[in-house]
């Protein structure tokens, strides 16, 4: 079907299809014409050109964990790069070069072996294309950078076919865009990544009573205003989860979670650890020496395949009292267990002075929140409510749009577009224009060539 193609090529019609189809998210039902399982970059090359020859709407499979299914269209061509799974590790210099088809599961063992990590995902299932060329906000963020912030560079195949290898010296414009609004430019097949020590980290999870939740979560935001860039945590209203030695009254109830990370160098003593282990009386608290792995696993759980999900995401400027009460009064009200309400916050590296230059368009936001919804059947329509619900009650606090790697189902192109301010879309617009000038990837919407930029409407 595509000559030279030395990959799988599937349609609709061959077995297999919706096993290749299938994406984590079964709300996503999009039915492309043909399925690119590529085996290199020439393959990506073949499938783009056969995409254009024909007029099919293009898009790019990696992990294929986006919650809005943009790595599908109906009718389209999908270029799959999960087969390109290589891994270079070169300790000397603390740089990975990682194949576009790997997930985080693979990843951080290996760099492991070396005693090395990078900011990556929080389930090891998401994929490390996905997440590093969009916001990629992990446990390390805090202490090294967002994902973009560590991409050193990356081979791409653009609209035109051409294989390019692009960084700070080589196509700098497109390397700008690749760290932080990579997707719709191209078609990414490595990654290089910054690499940064790490042994053992000081990780795990308070447990709190939902009843108590407005006021360990305020202590929490002031116990850590001032903490350092090696001191990372979140809140997540949820469902207790099968954690041993939880009391069976909060079994399966809502609760609230304070998952807590520490690179610093006084370990269990590390003062601000302390701080928020002393807030209330939490029911359970798991915190310890931990292989890095087995933390960045350990919430797969709470993201299993086969259901169906929705997310509203925003940056935050902060929260307050009026935002705790909204956040516990919706958990209450979710149909789901596996439904949460999430907030992670950024400062340290994410919103130093010195912070690299990229699309990221919220350093200056204190928080970033995510509200996600889950059903197992049905449309869903409930629980996509409840999630709009959900942001609605914070917008008091919105700096500004929501993160672009959290971006659900059937979200505006008017609110997609504020994932990044309007100088960093003007920019976005002219490298798109640039690179893809006849949008031959039809994703994302927010950097259409065809349209005048947004400061121009």
């Amino acid at each position: 079907m595509i000559k030279g193609f030395k990959g799988r090529l599937t349609t609709p019609d061959d077995t297999g299809y919706e096993d290749q189809r299938h994406l984590w998210n079964e709300a996503v039902r999009t039915r492309p014409a043909l399925i690119a399982r590529c085996a290199d970059a020439d393959d990506v090359a073949l499938a783009i050109g056969h995409a254009v020859h024909h007029g099919l709407p293009l898009t790019v499979r990696a992990g294929g964990h986006n919650f809005a299914g943009r790595s599908l269209a109906d009718g389209g061509l999908v270029v799959d790069v999960r087969d390109l799974t290589s891994i270079s590790v070169a300790p000397e210099n603390r740089v990975a070069r990682l194949g576009a088809g790997l997930r985080w599961g693979q990843v951080d063992p290996v760099l492991q072996k070396h005693g090395l990590a990078t900011t990556g995902g929080s389930v090891s299932k998401v994929g490390v294309a996905g997440f590093s060329l969009g916001t990629g906000l992990g446990w390390l963020g805090r202490g090294h950078g967002l994902a973009g912030d560590n991409l050193l560079g990356a081979t791409i195949v653009t609209a035109d076919g051409a294989v390019r290898d692009v960084g700070p010296e080589a196509e700098p414009d497109l390397y700008w865009a690749l760290r932080g609004a990579g997707t719709g430019l191209g078609v990414v097949t490595e990654l290089r990544m910054r690499l940064f020590p790490l042994v053992r980290p000081i990780t795990g999870t308070l447990v709190h009573r939902l009843t108590d939740a407005d006021a360990v979560l305020w202590q929490a935001v002031e116990a850590t205003a001032s903490a350092p860039s090696h001191l990372n945590w979140a809140a997540v209203l949820t469902s207790a989860p099968p954690i041993p030695g939880l009391p069976d009254d909060v079994q399966g109830r809502p609760v609230l979670l304070l998952p807590v990370f520490s690179t610093g160098p006084d370990g269990e003593d590390d003062p601000h650890v302390r701080a928020l282990r002393r807030i209330g009386r939490p029911l359970l608290d798991t915190i310890a020496p931990t292989d890095f792995c087995t933390f960045q696993t350990s919430t797969d759980e709470a993201a299993p395949d086969g259901m169906c999900w929705d997310v509203r995401s925003e940056w935050l400027t902060g929260l307050d009292g009026p935002a705790a009460d909204h956040a516990v009064a919706a958990i209450e009200d979710a149909s789901s267990p596996l439904s949460e309400f999430l907030f992670r916050p950024l400062g340290g590296a994410i919103s130093a002075p010195d912070a690299p230059d990229t699309p990221f368009s919220y350093r200056h936001a204190a928080f970033m929140t995510e509200i996600i919804a889950n059903w197992s059947s049905g449309d869903g329509a409930a629980e996509r409510t409840w999630s709009e619900k959900g942001l609605a009650g914070l917008m008091h606090l919105s700096a500004g749009g929501p993160d672009v790697n959290h971006l659900g189902l059937n979200e505006s192109a008017t609110r997609t577009s504020t994932a990044y301010s309007p100088a960093t879309l003007d920019r976005l617009t002219t490298i798109k224009q640039t690179h893809d000038p006849h949008e031959t990837f039809q994703t994302p919407p927010w950097i259409n060539p065809s349209k005048t930029s947004p400061t121009e409407q």
